[in-house]
């Protein structure tokens, strides 16, 4: 029975990497573990550690990094499979983060910007992906030699990795929002929302399937931290009425 299992891992590993890279990045939610910018590692900082995404296939865009500030554009995967692809025609957002506590994150935002923008169209962005039972990771590095981190698992704050997956819907949000998992999460759960200057505007403990009042709070980006048993997570919401 055993190696009736070893083979079917090894099987099904084997199938999963003969897919395209195009598809096989384009299917996964990948989130920032760290950057490598010359030599040295840098983290997340909360409240934005589980922030950073690098998307493949975006709705408007095939190809959209984001920590705090976003870039867009297009993507074209290396021949016969190679693993690097090219960017083209990016843009990005010029949102400041002027407040002096939120310098961490301003200098982690300007990394992960730094490290795409701006690119040639023959700039050349070599890639390892790899899976394993505990899940994806993917390494890109850059024509400057520096190195992003990524991963479809979720870190809480002490570094130790979450199985669940967290969504907040809609986002745009407009009076009210809903917390949504991939997995069996606490019945209670205590959401906070911050603003882009780290002052708490509300909170509000919630059962799963209840939603979270945002009438009283203003237009603007947010911060949402959810905790409970066993879950830690945070993420940008949107309020636009």
């Amino acid at each position: 029975m055993k190696k009736l299992y070893i083979f079917l891992l090894i099987f099904f590993s084997s199938f999963a990497l003969s897919q395209p890279y195009s598809y096989l990045l384009q299917n996964t939610d990948w989130t920032i573990m760290k950057i490598n910018w010359y030599g040295t590692d840098y983290y997340p900082p909360e409240p934005f550690k589980e922030s950073g995404k690098v998307i493949f296939n975006g709705a408007n865009m095939p190809f959209e990094s984001r920590f705090f500030n976003y870039i867009m554009g297009g993507v074209t995967f290396g021949p016969n499979n190679a693993n690097y692809f090219h960017l083209q025609n990016l843009f990005r957002s010029y949102v400041d983060i002027w407040d002096p506590g939120l310098e961490q994150v301003r200098q982690f935002d300007e990394k992960v910007i730094s490290f795409y923008y701006p690119s040639q169209p023959s700039d050349l962005f070599y890639f390892v992906y790899s899976e394993a039972s505990s899940g994806k990771t993917l390494v890109v590095t850059n024509p400057a030699g520096h190195k992003l981190y990524y991963s479809n698992l979720l870190l809480s704050s002490s570094g130790s990795v979450l199985n669940k997956r967290i969504t907040m819907y809609p986002n745009p949000a407009k009076d009210a929002f809903f917390v949504n998992s991939s997995g069996k999460i606490a019945q209670i759960l205590n959401v906070e929302i911050f603003d882009a200057a780290g002052n708490l505007v509300a909170s509000q403990k919630i059962a799963t399937t209840d939603a979270v009042n945002t009438q009283n709070i203003p237009n603007g980006l947010y911060i949402v931290k959810v905790s409970g048993s066993g879950v830690h997570y945070s993420g940008k919401l949107v309020i636009r009425k």
